[in-house]
């Protein structure tokens, strides 16, 4: 507790001397203030986030999802010892899944391919309620892939895979029929998502696709009529990230610790993944941030700014998983409380000034992104 006192010491310390630094670039004469950096190439960001950044997590993601659906079909054949594997490979797809999950403009814009992946949030336990009833009538139609996809997004996906993976009282590599038509139905899904994974990578890789697209933009045509256009897309992305970890994935876990005698509804819990679930997440909203290089356009007397979100990165890369980790059975509810709030809090700043400060000075207009009104 002495540690953490002392950390929000420091933090209000910092605060206000951010807040001196604001104070002094609003007084200082004009003739201190130096000439803003040159304006960058949109073109050039959009090509080197595509490429390093963008095409390695969708193919990480299709890599592992394939992974998983091979895993799934020896058990489903009747190798012994498999779920163990299948487990881990569905760790690894969660993860990838979290590093790439709020890049939700071009091939993810299309209405629903981000639920196919992961139905969440699900307060209401729908995937649990629909997996069960496909399981009841032994529905047919849901073991083909295909008409899987044409299904409701709460039995596709990694939700619904955690449901099947995880059960220990009805496991899929059971000898029974039940168990039988579950194994089929976990494969089922993950060669579904596997597919649209696949689609992903080939939509954005492909001949004409949005890669293209992106870094050869139309001043006639949809969707992208600028270079600024394009790059601005990373930029609200970067912020949809941000603000999907603030409000998703954290303040679940401060309601969680603040009403111990309420089951918690945490991201990939009954897998055990929450904590890595977020950590994965921060670490790439970081590598995003890094990538785009946005720190370049900050003046010199702003730059506290890209200092401040460093130093916010560090100090989640450090924190953040003793913060989250084991919630449902965390025992130091105050301190824990205050951890997780101070990992809000650096989330959520580092948000703001990218989003109202920093992009804007690289030239990107992030306006509103899909979050916006929940």
């Amino acid at each position: 507790m002495p540690a953490v006192l002392d950390r929000m010491k420091m933090t209000r310390a910092a605060a206000r001397g951010l807040a001196a630094v604001c104070i002094f670039s609003i007084i200082a004469p004009a003739g201190t203030v130096p000439a803003a950096p040159a304006a960058p190439s949109f073109s050039k960001l959009s090509a080197r986030v595509i490429d390093s950044y963008v095409l390695p997590r969708f193919k990480r993601l299709e890599q592992a999802s394939g992974g998983l659906a091979a895993d799934i079909a020896r058990i489903c054949d009747g190798a012994k010892g498999g779920l163990a594997n299948a487990k881990r490979d569905f760790a690894e797809t969660a993860l990838a899944w979290a590093e790439a999950e709020f890049l939700r403009f071009g091939p993810m814009s299309e209405i629903g391919r981000p639920e196919r992946f992961y139905f969440w949030p699900d307060p209401r336990g729908v995937a649990q309620r629909q997996i069960n009833a496909l399981i009841a009538k032994r529905d047919a139609t849901a073991l083909d892939p295909v008409t899987l996809a044409k299904k409701s997004a709460a039995v596709q996906g990694l939700s619904a895979l955690e449901v099947l993976l995880h059960d220990d009282e009805h496991p899929i590599t059971g000898a029974d029929d039940d168990a039988r038509y579950r194994c089929r139905l976990a494969l089922a899904i993950a060669r579904a998502m596997n597919g649209l994974a696949s689609e992903v990578v080939a939509e954005w890789d492909g001949e004409g696709g949005w890669r293209r697209r992106m870094l050869e933009p139309d001043p006639q045509g949809t969707p992208y009529k600028t270079a600024e256009e394009a790059a601005a897309d990373f930029a609200r992305a970067l912020v949809t990230g941000l603000q999907m970890i603030q409000d998703r994935e954290v303040a679940p876990m401060i309601a969680a610790i603040a009403t111990p005698d309420k089951p918690p509804r945490l991201p990939f819990q009954r897998s055990g993944l929450s904590a890595r679930y977020i950590v994965s997440g921060i670490a790439s909203a970081k590598a995003l941030y890094e990538t785009m290089g946005l720190a370049r356009s900050v003046p010199s007397d702003k730059g506290w700014m890209p200092r401040w979100i460093s130093a916010a990165f560090e100090r989640l890369a450090r924190d953040a998983p003793a913060a989250v980790e084991n919630i449902p059975r965390a025992k130091d509810h105050k301190d824990r409380e205050r951890e997780l709030r101070m990992v809000r809090f650096h989330v959520e700043g580092i948000r703001k000034l990218v989003g109202r400060e920093i992009a804007p000075l690289a030239g990107l207009t992030v306006g509103f992104n899909e979050l916006d009104g929940d």
